[in-house]
């Protein structure tokens, strides 16, 4: 229910990359790691001679 919480758990249910604010702290780690937990794709460089997919 929540009425013995810290005031400062209010901190901890809001996404610091997007700002959304959820009802749980579980819910929040859930949420950072399904929509901000994805890293970006290494892209090849073409001018380098490793690494190349062909």
């Amino acid at each position: 229910m929540g009425l013995f919480k810290k005031k400062t758990d209010a901190d901890e249910t809001k996404c610091k990359t997007c700002g959304l604010e959820l009802h749980d702290a579980e819910r929040l780690k859930r949420h950072i790691k399904k929509a901000h937990g994805h890293l970006p794709a290494k892209k090849m460089d073409p001018s380098s001679g490793e690494g190349s997919l062909w």
